[in-house]
């Protein structure tokens, strides 16, 4: 009875330190390690600008916020590190091999804890702090905690079979302690603000503006018999309401396309003559493009009759928009903003700097659909309103401006929002202030 006894001991003493856990672990590590990879090559290559996080998509903001960077090193980066060690470790835990199975214990107890208290901290920050959630890196963060939590619930039983004793508490305390030098660094020592990338797409192929469909000319009749002329009444010039002469007719172009808008159909900011025009494709709903429309209204003004601007609506919107499968939620009804911006221009040129003024009153947040449509009711006249934005003027347009956004996007390999035209030369994305954007266009248009 004694010998079956010791029997079953040593059989125990020689059984494998790890299981079936142990290959759930690694692959929800490989699993996590795989997507903060792709996040840290996609960051530090593209600058930001992941493939599968769109313009003004929650991962976009989270990635494109100073929280994704430690010290300015990329937290993918950091992540994969932790994860990689974590997975790698779980090889050496060998029971013939007592020195090192238990130095990778205590190894693994602490990037256990460490992986934790850092998915605690990120996920914190972002529905705190940016008030977004990136999917890739709450996905990873949950795949890469499922882990450890397994891992945990099996260490007491591997420490008593290497008759070693964990030490949860100091575990603990070694996590909270990378929080805090985590925190410190992205709290102190932000990231500062990178310098908008500015593209270079080359002169446009075309002044021509985009040719509209033309009925075709009607045959010409046969002579008739030769009738005394009746005497008509005079002509009357048809005047084009609020038309302003010094407006500048000339197409705007698109660098290095055949398209060039229309500049009569869009609004424009600055004064008419102003002998600078650059262009801004935005959408109401952006946040970033509401933070560049104020930069652009300072510019304005510090370039006293310099510079002007032209507004092109373009939303991120899938209803009219079909760059975009589906609309997040933060650019619902983009489409309509658009359109009344466009149907208010339309209607009274003269009245869209009022009505964009209020419009922009914060920059922070959007005023509300109904309220937007009434406040410019109350300018142009409700039946004119809604006469606009159904005429095919205004679709029309929105189209071109979505075709221009394309074109951009295609040429210059981004599609952040918004996007700045400064000649042949295209911002995409936000500069970090407006001091920066002025210094951009000093350096390309020689303004003073």
């Amino acid at each position: 009875m004694g010998k079956a006894k010791r029997e079953r001991e040593n059989q125990a003493a020689q059984a494998p330190l790890t299981g079936t856990w142990t290959h759930a672990v690694r692959m929800l590590l490989f699993s996590a390690a795989i997507i903060t990879a792709y996040l840290a090559i996609a960051t530090l290559a593209r600058g930001g600008d992941v493939p599968g996080c769109g313009p003004e998509s929650d991962c976009d903001k989270v990635l494109g916020s100073p929280w994704a960077y430690w010290l300015g090193i990329p937290v993918s980066l950091l992540g994969l590190g932790l994860y990689g060690a974590f997975f790698i470790s779980t090889f050496s835990l060998k029971i013939g091999q007592q020195q090192k199975a238990t130095r990778a214990l205590n190894s693994l107890t602490l990037f256990s804890f460490a992986t934790l208290a850092a998915a605690a901290w990120f996920v914190g920050v972002q529905a705190v702090e940016i008030g977004a959630f990136c999917p890739y890196c709450c996905t990873a963060h949950g795949l890469a905690s499922l882990a450890a939590v397994i891992f945990l619930s099996q260490a007491s039983d591997i420490g008593s079979r290497l008759a070693v004793r964990l030490n949860f508490g100091a575990g603990i305390g070694v996590a909270l302690g990378l929080v805090v030098v985590i925190a410190a660094g992205q709290i102190f020592l932000q990231k500062k603000p990178e310098a908008p990338l500015i593209v270079d797409l080359g002169q446009a192929q075309t002044n021509a503006l985009i040719a509209e469909a033309k009925p075709a000319p009607k045959p010409t009749p046969p002579p008739a018999t030769a009738v005394e002329p009746k005497p008509t009444a005079p002509a009357v010039a048809t005047v084009t309401p609020e038309a302003s002469s010094t407006r500048k007719a000339e197409p705007f172009l698109v660098p290095r396309s055949t398209l060039s808008l229309d500049a009569t159909r869009l609004p424009l900011l600055g004064p008419a003559n102003a002998p600078h025009r650059i262009g801004c494709l935005f959408d109401y709903t952006c946040h970033h493009c509401r933070n560049l429309h104020g930069f652009i209204r300072t510019a304005i003004d510090q370039f006293d009759g310099q510079l002007s601007c032209l507004m092109i609506p373009m939303p991120l919107d899938a209803n009219c928009n079909a760059q975009f499968k589906r609309t997040h939620r933060n650019h619902v009804d983009a489409c309509k903003y658009a359109k009344i911006c466009l149907a208010v221009q339309q209607i009274s040129p003269a009245k869209y700097d009022a009505f964009d003024r209020w419009l922009f009153t914060n920059h922070n947040t959007t005023k509300p659909l109904a309220k937007v449509r009434e406040h410019a009711a109350s300018l142009v006249g409700a039946a004119a309103l809604n006469k606009a934005v159904a005429s095919a003027t205004v679709q029309q347009q929105l189209q071109q401006n979505i075709r221009a956004y394309e074109l951009n996007s295609k040429n210059g390999k981004k599609s952040l929002m918004p996007q700045t035209i400064i000649k042949d030369k295209v911002i995409f994305g936000p500069p970090p202030s407006d001091a920066e954007l002025q210094s951009i266009l000093k350096k390309i248009l020689g303004l003073k």
